[in-house]
């Protein structure tokens, strides 16, 4: 008998993206799945759609916005499946992707998450049909290499180690979850799947990828509706707190300290072009970090001794790439599909 699978979608003023999400879903070939949406305190009748068209979904409704991190904890407490897919509503899934992640998973006990191939679904514009993830690997300067983003699909589907799974479609054992604990609340969005993905290689478990299973990801419609210097401090706020907690002390020095650095010397390059609202969420987000100092040692003391079963020698070198200073230009910008590998 195929494992039950808890599909956990969130969702916040998204119903023009839901209904293509879900007609995706229920036409796939694993059928033991529960979909369970999280609904944010929308405003829209996102809700009353997915009751009408889809009632098979179980909705779970807060009365506000919990972010993406609180919305997946909260849905994860009425699960009830051996593994959890956390799934974007503005994504669209092809009909054998979750069996091949279920049967990844079956395969190998030693892997706590695997994320499918993820490609952008941008009718009309150059990115349709490019990736918009295929993995995220570790820089010695604290940010992320994103793999060939924005580039022509010419991955095969060979199976490979990754820093960290992307928040669009990941699939989870819930006994990692159980052990390691879900999404930090304290983060509301961005980098908790980073978070999520370095305790699980901590636990002496693995991340990977399975290129042959493929999804495709509108990309960016909740946050586009955001402001910018909002993301901006989200990203360094979690960022900077996900490496206090989770690296040992050596790397603290090798990789958080430099990091730190870096933060500074955007806030003020920022600043210099003409860019104050970046500059201000920068220094927001190091001073969270300052004031909230204590609760996040106490996090870390959990992680170190509770959590941690390999050192950093085990898995950080292998998932750790170089690149060149082009790669932080066009990261900064936002124009990473510009940069040739």
């Amino acid at each position: 008998m195929n494992p039950l699978v808890s599909i956990i979608i969130v969702n916040w003023n998204s119903k023009e993206n839901l209904k293509e999400c879900l007609e995706s879903l229920f036409k796939i070939s694993y059928k033991t799945y529960e979909v369970i949406m999280v609904d944010n305190g929308s405003t829209d009748d996102s809700v009353e759609f997915v009751k009408n068209n889809f009632p098979e979904v179980a909705i779970v409704r807060s009365k506000t916005n919990l972010g993406f991190a609180g919305g997946n904890n909260l849905g994860f407490k009425v699960s009830h499946g051996k593994y959890i897919l956390f799934l974007n509503n503005d994504t669209i899934v092809t009909r054998d992707f979750l069996s091949k992640l279920v049967q990844f998973m079956e395969e190998r006990k030693e892997v706590g998450i695997v994320q499918p191939k993820i490609l952008f679904h941008r009718p009309g514009t150059y990115l349709h049909h490019k990736i918009n993830s295929i993995g995220s690997f570790l820089l010695p300067s604290g940010f992320l290499y994103h793999l060939s983003y924005g580039k022509e699909d010419k991955s095969r589907d060979n199976s490979y180690e990754i820093f960290s799974a992307y928040g669009a479609c990941f699939l989870a054992r819930k006994k990692i979850i159980d052990k390691l604990g879900l999404f930090d609340d304290d983060y509301f969005a961005y980098f908790e799947e980073t978070d999520l993905s370095h305790r699980v290689w901590l636990s002496g478990s693995k991340v990977m990828i399975d290129p042959s299973a493929l999804i495709y990801h509108k990309g960016a419609r909740t946050s586009v509706r955001l402001p910018t210097a909002f993301i901006q401090y989200h990203s360094f706020k979690n960022r900077l707190q996900t490496y206090l907690k989770n690296f040992s002390a050596i790397n603290l020095l090798k990789i958080f300290s430099p990091h730190f650095l870096i933060c500074e010397v955007s806030s003020i390059l920022y600043l210099l072009f003409g860019k104050p609202d970046y500059t201000l969420a920068i220094q927001r987000a190091i001073l969270w970090n300052i004031f909230n100092f204590g609760k996040i040692m106490a996090k870390r003391s959990r992680v170190q001794n509770l959590i941690r079963k390999v050192k950093d020698e085990e898995f950080v070198p292998k998932l750790t790439r170089n690149v060149g200073i082009k790669y932080y230009y066009y990261l900064s910008n936002g124009q990473l599909e510009n940069y040739r590998e």
